[in-house]
């Protein structure tokens, strides 16, 4: 079980879509749902950070893989909720993509229940806040200005209603 963000070009060079999502409190620049990304730790893979939401939801982020590309993290709240991969890919020049994948781990005891979970609900949600994520970063990359709150809209999740 895992879901992707569409593709979404972005008009710039994949190395400078590299240089940001690998800056210190990066997300505080492009995610629409993050109120801070404070770091205990920035380091490549030992990298460790605090996402904070629009909601006060606090989750921690430790990165356990760093490549030229990108890089995969696990993320947690009281147990670990998902594996992220984040990678760059190039499209042309000056035109990138950003593909960002969760592997969720649901935490009910019978497979048949998560799966059903996981299709009806958990991948619709997902699927729209990687995309809210993924054109956060377009648009601060290709504007040079910071994302507003919940820019492309609310999510359910993350957002302060």
């Amino acid at each position: 079980m895992k879901v992707s963000n569409s593709k979404i070009i972005i008009n710039c060079d994949e190395t400078e879509i590299i240089k940001l999502i690998k800056s210190p409190n990066n997300l505080e620049k492009f995610h629409p749902f993050c109120k801070k990304n404070k770091v205990e730790v920035w380091n490549k893979e030992k990298s460790i950070d605090f996402v904070e939401y629009h909601n006060n939801k606090i989750y921690k982020r430790k990165f356990i893989d760093w490549s030229d590309n990108g890089y995969n993290l696990d993320i947690y709240e009281k147990r670990k909720l998902a594996n992220i991969s984040w990678n760059v890919v190039k499209i042309s020049n000056n035109k990138s993509s950003l593909i960002i994948t969760a592997v969720p781990y649901l935490p009910f005891k019978y497979k048949i229940i998560n799966q059903l979970i996981f299709k009806l609900y958990v991948k619709p949600m997902l699927k729209n806040y990687l995309n809210s994520v993924v054109k956060g970063l377009k648009y601060y990359i290709e504007t040079n200005n910071i994302i507003k709150e919940d820019q492309f809209g609310k999510h359910m999740w993350y957002s302060t209603y």
